[in-house]
């Protein structure tokens, strides 16, 4: 009696009605990146998704499909500069100027979501919330890290303290926006120089400007050594 055959492997699906597997994440992020083009050289208020979809090459309704309006396609842009800012501010670095540098050159990769939302979060676009993410994520960190009140603080401290934490947010983004593009004539070991030295006098002039009583500050120059290790 004769062997059945063994079964053949199953060939893929090719010809009419195949169709390729899509990856969504690396289609969301040319999407994204595409957007962020046509808004730095349209405007925000003026670029349509018909032009996302022309600079992306691609028909308008798979724009459609990943994001459901124009209103979350900048969702998604303020949300991956966001979780960025995060990221890096997160990081337990004791050198003023260290965020900065590392928020810059990370932004390096991809620049056009960072200009973008750093640019417009400058000007305060009516309709937009980027200022505010922008100055909220920032502001935690420094006020948890540079503006924390003593206990010989007089009353009013931590009021005092979260105005501090945010007057310095506005300017930060403006250099780093620099540092990205480059424009400022300087290199990036003199860059961080410059701006480490500025974050040390805004920090220890605005705390004491501000009576916010004494802690330990570990913070340090570049090529300083700190004063404890943490």
């Amino acid at each position: 009696m004769a062997k059945p055959k063994a079964a053949l492997p199953a060939r893929p699906r090719t010809g009419r009605g195949s169709k390729p597997r899509v990856n969504v994440p690396e289609r969301r992020e040319a999407f994204l990146l595409a957007a962020c083009r046509v808004f730095l050289e349209r405007g925000v208020g003026t670029a349509t998704m018909q032009d996302v979809a022309d600079a992306a090459g691609v028909p308008k309704i798979l724009i459609y499909r990943i994001f459901h309006s124009k209103q979350a396609l900048l969702d998604a842009i303020r949300d991956k500069v966001i979780a960025k800012i995060h990221e890096v501010w997160a990081e337990p670095a004791y050198t003023y100027g260290a965020r900065m540098r590392g928020m810059a050159l990370a932004a390096r990769d991809q620049p056009e979501p960072f200009l973008l939302v750093f640019r417009y979060s400058q000007a305060g676009v009516e309709g937009l919330d980027w200022r505010k993410a922008v100055e909220d994520a920032m502001s935690a960190y420094t006020r948890e890290r540079w503006f924390k009140t003593g206990p010989d603080a007089p009353p009013g401290a931590d009021a005092r303290a979260e105005y501090a934490s945010r007057l310095n947010v506005g300017q930060f983004i403006d250099m780093i926006i620099r540092w990205i593009e480059g424009s400022d004539g300087l290199d990036d070991e003199a860059r961080f120089r410059w701006s480490a030295r500025i974050q040390r006098e805004f920090h220890l002039a605005s705390r004491e400007a501000f009576q916010l009583g004494t802690v330990e500050l570990k913070y340090h120059l570049p090529g300083e050594e700190p004063a404890e290790n943490n």
